[in-house]
């Protein structure tokens, strides 16, 4: 493929997914649903317009780098604040609420597919983060209480990085062929640990070099200073052993709470920011979605439709549940209410990371990468067809509109 060639790609997927974004918005549907119609119709199932295979160095850059500026633009968006009143169920929710639900789908995947135990808790683990990309803006529209919001935003985006961890840990696991468990246990640890160090550190210096204070060099170029933090902090990361996308996520996390390191910005140079690191992300949504749907594996689908089917159902009325009360139920100073924990549990969406994982491990030749691809493909058509389309509905039938706060919202808004 030679230059033209590349810039007529790019230039038909983003068209494509203008199109499919003022369709979505025309008819109130997912736009990610129009944006996965798009690909399969651009690519060789159909019209064999575009080919961007899942394992070449464009998908490869878009679901590694792309993905990292969706991290950080999630961790951009959230309130130290808000999140304090819920960090206990929200920490259970981001790290062991992950390896639940990588073992529960990965049992039933297992059994469902006949695969080998690692192989199964690898769909787990890639069927494990929930996605920004698809809940901040569903949220600005449906008005839920904030509390709800920023723990259902917050879970999103740090369950985007762990599992995205515990995904690539499992992976190495089925190319070594390695049948210890202690081992990739504590490969995550470490894993966590070097990202947690790495990505706070990422995110104070970005912090101070856009900052109002003499340190702030780049502050009249703080969209270009987000861009070489967030790709040589997610190589950096990576190349320390971490994973570069919980190294974003964090980085974006500490930028967007800067004023808790008593740092500023000019009020015009926060604004060119955060409309830069938005707009990235709308794109990188776009072409990730489309290329997947370009690549959606057919056959595969038809020979394994039934079991991807129990896999997912497994993954909405079985694992996510379970994971919900089993990290919300300990949490007594986050006052979790019967009909908060409901509306949570219903909140699961599939989406842009485990795409981008799927694309991953595809490129990594790992075996039995046509369920995992085919798994989050039905998982992304379900949930988002099913789950977010109920989601205002059933916000004001639990009564959790913003209109009618709980009292623990009340305390999490007037804390200081």
């Amino acid at each position: 493929m030679d230059v033209k060639d590349v810039v007529l790609t790019l230039g038909v997927m983003l068209g494509a997914g203008l199109l499919c974004q003022l369709v979505a918005d025309a008819i109130r549907a997912p736009r990610m649903l129009l944006l996965l119609a798009g690909g399969v119709v651009l690519g060789p199932s159909v019209t064999d317009t575009i080919d961007v295979p899942l394992g070449s160095m464009g998908a490869d850059i878009l679901f590694t780098l792309g993905v990292s500026f969706i991290l950080f633009h999630g961790g951009l968006q959230l309130s130290i604040r808000i999140l304090s009143r819920v960090a206990i169920g929200l920490g259970l929710l981001a790290i062991p609420g992950v390896v639940i639900t990588a073992l529960v789908v990965g049992s039933i995947a297992t059994l469902a597919f006949d695969v080998p135990f690692s192989t199964g808790l690898l769909i787990g683990a890639v069927l494990a983060p929930t996605d920004p990309a698809i809940l901040i803006p569903l949220f600005d529209r449906i008005g839920i209480r904030q509390k709800i919001e920023q723990t259902a935003i917050a879970e999103s985006a740090l369950n985007d990085a762990t599992g995205a961890v515990l995904a690539l840990v499992f992976a190495g696991v089925v190319l070594s062929g390695e049948t210890s468990v202690s081992a990739p246990a504590l490969d995550f640890l470490e894993e966590l640990g070097i990202s947690t160090a790495l990505g706070l550190g990422f995110g104070v210096l970005l912090s101070l070099v856009v900052s109002d204070r003499r340190a702030g060099v780049w502050r009249e170029s703080a969209a270009l200073a987000v861009v070489a933090v967030v790709a040589v902090g997610y190589f950096s990361t990576d190349s320390a052993g971490g994973s570069g996308y919980l190294g974003a996520f964090l980085a974006g996390l500490v930028v967007g709470n800067m004023d808790r390191l008593r740092l500023g910005m000019h009020s015009a140079h926060e604004r060119d920011m955060r409309v830069f690191v938005s707009t990235v992300t709308d794109l990188v949504v776009i072409l990730v979605f489309v290329t997947l749907g370009a690549n959606l594996p057919w056959s595969d689908i038809r020979d394994n439709l039934g079991p991807a089917l129990v896999v997912v159902a497994g993954l909405l009325l079985v694992a996510r549940p379970i994971t919900v009360l089993a990290c919300l139920l300990p949490d007594r100073r986050g006052r979790w209410t019967r009909e908060e924990i409901a509306f949570l549990s219903w909140t699961r969406e599939t989406g842009v990371v485990a795409a981008a994982l799927a694309g991953v491990m595809v490129g990594l030749g790992v075996p039995d990468s046509e369920l995992i691809v085919t798994t989050v493909a039905l998982a992304i058509v379900v949930t988002l067809g099913v789950q977010t389309t109920t989601k205002m509905w059933l916000g004001r039938r639990l009564g959790l509109d913003e209109l009618a706060p709980s009292l623990g919202d009340a305390a999490d808004l007037a804390a200081p």
